[in-house]
């Protein structure tokens, strides 16, 4: 394997090292209210960004305060991933993009859909991560936006990789209004960029090929369980599916969308996915296909040290973690206990 890995990978061991404990997990888990969570958070390796969110939006750290606590964890994986990317140049820093690229999908699709619903900017700034390339600051600006052309223009003046793809969709979505076409266009972009990246290389690239793949299967898992029940004859229907993944195949994708019923789709899932739990409903399948995919990220950490395992499986461990504190964070403003809590958290 590359030397390169060995740099890079002791850099992000001394990162990993930074992580919470189950311990302070646990004494997370067990705060009488948001106000003791984010006092004890606030004496981690958390502590400055949740500072700096509460200074630009000062108020008592209680239910009023949920909003800051968000954006301090979200400004925590921003600073995360921009830092891994810092001293992963070369090809390590190009495959490591592939995987933190989808968070910047996933941002333009959040800030697509807070334009054509007409949220408020800090509506759709709740649901974003900016883990990838776009920091917190440009999705800011995408997210005051006037409408998708202006984000398109905004993207094309950063020079995005996502915005040849996206202004070509934009005529159609002109006219029918459809935003799940103009989402199938990002979508369809990152799947085929990543793809072409991976294509050729070592075992490095093999792995995040395996892990984009299933990506794709993960999406297309998502994309036909919202269709079903749409009546749409297969050609329309056929549209929606993205290739380039291993489990979903194009048969596969028309059977789940025409499923009578959930039970019916998940049964035709592939067994393959390896769920933690048994979902209810499509809502909660999405969840748990994320949880799944994340925890097997984070598991590639026991994997070869000389290799890319170890930045990714971070990511994983690091994505799961912030994922942890959002939900004890919301738990402590809604009122949950702390068993209901409890056996919601994912642990590595």
């Amino acid at each position: 394997m590359s030397s390169d890995y060995g740099y890079i990978n002791a850099r992000v061991r001394a990162m990993k090292s930074r992580l919470l404990s189950r311990e302070t997990l646990y004494e997370l888990l067990a705060a009488r209210d948001l106000t003791a969570f984010a006092d004890t958070l606030g004496s981690t390796d958390f502590g400055k960004d949740l500072g700096e969110a509460f200074s630009r939006a000062p108020r008592p750290p209680g239910p009023l305060g949920l909003s800051a606590v968000e954006e301090g964890l979200r400004r925590n994986l921003c600073r995360t991933s921009a830092k891994l990317l810092s001293f992963a140049d070369g090809r390590a820093g190009e495959l490591l993009g592939v995987i933190l690229e989808r968070w910047d999908l996933e941002n333009i699709k959040a800030v697509l859909r807070g334009k054509h619903t007409r949220l408020s900017k800090s509506d759709i700034l709740s649901g974003v991560v900016p883990a990838g390339r776009l920091d917190e600051a440009r999705i800011s600006e995408l997210a005051e936006a006037e409408d998708a052309k202006a984000v398109a223009d905004m993207l094309a003046t950063w020079r995005s990789p996502f915005a040849r793809p996206m202004t070509r969709a934009l005529s159609a979505y002109a006219q029918d209004n459809s935003l799940a076409n103009l989402e199938l266009a990002l979508d369809r972009f990152y799947v085929s960029a990543g793809l072409e990246t991976v294509k050729k290389g070592d075992r490095n690239a093999a792995k995040i090929r395996g892990i984009l793949k299933e990506q794709v299967d993960v999406l297309n898992l998502g994309t036909a369980l919202r269709l079903r029940g749409e009546a749409l004859e297969e050609g329309p229907l056929v549209s929606f599916w993205v290739p380039g993944g291993e489990r979903i195949l194009e048969r596969h994708f028309l059977a789940l969308a025409r499923a009578e019923s959930f039970i019916q789709a998940l049964a035709l899932a592939p067994p393959s996915l390896h769920l933690l739990e048994k979902p209810e409903d499509e809502a909660d399948f999405e969840r748990a296909l994320f949880r799944a995919f994340a925890l097997r990220c984070a598991r590639l950490y026991r994997g070869d040290p000389l290799a890319i395992d170890i930045p990714v499986g971070y990511l994983g461990m690091k994505t799961i973690e912030v994922t942890n504190l959002r939900l004890i964070a919301r738990g402590k403003a809604y009122g949950l206990s702390q068993a209901e809590l409890e056996v919601e958290l994912l642990l590595v």
